[in-house]
């Protein structure tokens, strides 16, 4: 029903109902000037307006005629001012709903955070506990020990290219007298299973005394982080 109908229509149950245009919308909660508006047909009121209305002079309104696209968006255009009316319990709900997902959502991104800096602040720690007795065991020549930090499939570039040719290196280098003067993590970087260690290294070898700079990568491998592969240069 569309206007000046639908306003005469709400003055005829008004009327009807013995009510006058104070009394309906005392029952309404709406000015005066707009039943006055709506009656007179001045405006097309909002279809949560209307229900107010016809509830109120107890009239239950018929269903919008015809099935055309044309009349489902305008209904669905008419309605749209209610969907969006933040004062509906509706729209508070909607919003209190959404409002909670991005709480929840905030809070696991900030968990998900919190967790992997946690997990490389503790990668970080192991690996360099490791790299201290790993210098510790070499100084002392227990090779044994030092291969247990070297992961079976581990490297040293540009010396060695299998796990075999390091032991063999470090048993020379151990029998030379090798020794560590100094010995400096400069980063370690971790990404998941994964980590690069930067570092500095001083150490005499059959008398001479040499420095180097490397990068180590490690692999968290059954829990425990191990040596993969080695690349040092001197300077």
């Amino acid at each position: 029903m569309n206007q000046p109908e639908l306003g005469k229509k709400i003055a005829e149950l008004r009327k009807a109902k013995g009510l006058t245009q104070d009394e309906l919308v005392e029952q309404c909660n709406i000015s005066v000037r707009t039943l006055q508006r709506i009656e007179s047909g001045e405006v097309m009121p909002r279809s949560y307006t209307l229900r107010i209305i016809f509830s109120a002079l107890g009239y239950s309104a018929p269903p919008e005629s015809g099935n055309t696209g044309t009349s489902r968006m305008g209904l669905w255009y008419r309605q749209l001012p209610d969907v969006l009316n933040l004062k509906s319990f509706n729209m508070k709900m909607i919003l209190i709903f959404l409002a909670g997902c991005v709480v929840v959502a905030v809070g696991w991104w900030l968990l998900a955070r919190d967790t992997r800096t946690q997990k490389a602040a503790e990668a970080v720690t192991a690996i360099e506990e490791t790299q201290k007795k790993l210098n510790h065991w070499l100084d002392q020549g227990l090779i044994d020990s030092v291969m247990l930090v070297f992961r079976a499939d581990a490297n040293s570039i540009p010396n060695c290219s299998d796990k075999l040719e390091i032991r063999e290196m470090l048993r020379e280098a151990i029998a030379g007298g090798y020794r560590v003067i100094d010995f400096k993590n400069l980063s370690i970087s971790v990404a998941d299973t994964i980590a690069v260690q930067k570092y500095y290294v001083e150490f005499e070898f059959s008398g001479n005394t040499f420095r180097q700079k490397g990068l180590t990568e490690w692999r968290l491998t059954n829990g425990v982080w191990l040596i993969v592969n080695d690349i040092a240069n001197n300077y």
